[in-house]
Order: structure tokens, then sequence, then C-alpha cells
């Protein structure tokens, strides 16, 4: 078995899981250029009424390019956030059914028009520390909140895709973070035990996740949107980014 090491913590595991959005790729340049997108496209279709709510509701100001961090945009899955841009077209005097539909088409040709990696940008060091971590024998692994196909095509993009075993999107499950299917779903693809794998993440539903699927060990970075103090009580270590890690 591999020995990690995180900071001073050292952990015997056969699996690193990675949160993608603030973990290894820059969280506020990916939701910069996915709101930008689909505000264009709410406006092109609904209008200008419409898409001043959608950021309302979906937690950006582009104007000021302003993201809430916990907003839906930034946190919640794409079927989720289809339900609360909904609501910004049926406040806009579309009926609720007509406002679903609209809505659904409206991001669809937003995401057709964004061409991949999709706004994502590696974190510095990322590349070479999973480089690192794979040439130790680790397997690697994906659990995301953003789509399966979009974090494919992203990671191919970026040169990154075949470095992992599995990767779990949220269209894959029924359930997102802080639910431990994500991470369920890759412990059976890669034929690992939860005691033998650890999760990285930035977010407070990343250590959750790895606490629900009684995973060895959770690691919080701070290279997304959560401060060291609302990580640490969840994590077993936190350290300033990927690039900390390392195997032997």
């Amino acid at each position: 078995m591999t020995e990690l090491l995180a900071g001073e913590k050292r952990f015997d595991c056969e699996l690193v899981i990675f949160d993608k959005n603030g973990t290894l790729v820059d969280q506020q340049k990916l939701l910069l250029a996915l709101a930008i997108a689909r505000r264009d496209s709410v406006r092109r279709e609904l209008g200008r009424k419409s898409s001043d709510l959608w950021e309302k509701v979906v937690g950006v100001d582009l104007r000021k390019l302003f993201i809430d961090h916990s907003g839906p945009l930034a946190t919640a899955a794409r079927r989720e956030e289809l339900v609360v841009a909904s609501v910004a077209a049926y406040l806009g005097d579309k009926s609720w059914s007509d406002a679903k539909k609209l809505v659904e088409r409206v991001y669809d040709v937003a995401d057709a028009s964004m061409k991949s990696p999709y706004g994502s940008v590696l974190l510095e060091g990322v590349l070479d520390t999973l480089r690192d971590l794979r040439k130790h024998g680790l397997k690697m692994a994906i659990a995301s909140t953003d789509t399966h196909s979009r974090t494919v095509e992203s990671f191919k993009t970026l040169g990154l895709a075949e470095l992992f075993d599995a990767i779990v999107g949220s269209d894959d499950v029924s359930d997102v973070k802080p639910s431990s299917m994500m991470v369920m779903r890759i412990l059976e693809q890669t034929c690992i035990a939860s005691n033998e794998a650890v999760m990285v993440g930035d977010s407070l539903s990343d250590m959750q996740m790895g606490r629900n699927a009684g995973l060895k060990a959770c690691i919080g970075v701070l290279t997304g949107f959560t401060p060291k103090e609302k990580l640490e009580p969840l994590a077993d270590v936190v350290l300033g980014s990927v690039a900390d890690l390392r195997a032997v």
C-alpha cells in the first residue's frame, strides 16, 4: 500500500478521490465563464428582465464579476440549478410549466456554446502532483458536481483524463454531495475498500461526503472558497493546495 504524505500526516491508502472545482481547477475562473455563457443565453431567449432575475436567484452579479460562493451556481448540481433558474423565468411572466422547459433549453444552448475545457484552468502544481501520485502506484478518481461528460472532456483537453481510474459526475448518481453516493460509485468501479481511500477537496460538502462514506481520511485544501477554520473541524488535515501532497 502506498503512503500519502499530507503535511505532517501520513496515510496508507490505495485510492485518492479528488473534487474538481476549487481543488484541481481554478473555481472562480470556471464559474465566471459558466455564468457569462448562461446569462447571455437567458438574455437572448427570455429578455433582460429574466436575465437580471436569473443573476439574483443563482447568486451572481456579473457587472461586478461577483460569484456568491455559497449560492446555487457555485454549489448546486446542474439539475438543481435548473429548478432555481426556472424561478427567474416564472417571475418574468412565464407559466411554471413553460419556465422549466424554456430554462432547460436555454441551459443546453449555453452549455453547447462553451468549448472544452469549459473555463477550467489547472491550479499551480496540480499536474506534476497527480503524475507523481500515479507514478507511486496510487489509483485516483474524481467526484464532481459538474456533469460526467463536461468533466471528462475538460480533463481530456487539459491532459489529465488518462490519470484517473474513475470519474463520477452529478448526473451519474441520484444524490450529490454531501451524500456518500458519488464515493460509493467510485469505490465500486475501482474495487477499493472505503478504509483504503482518502478524499481531497476544498469544501465542507467534500469533507462531509468523505465522512459519510467512511473513508480513511479527508484532506482539505485552501484553493477554493472555504476558509481553514471551517475546514478543520471536518478534515484530518488542511493543506494549502493539492501541490502539497506527496507519495512514497
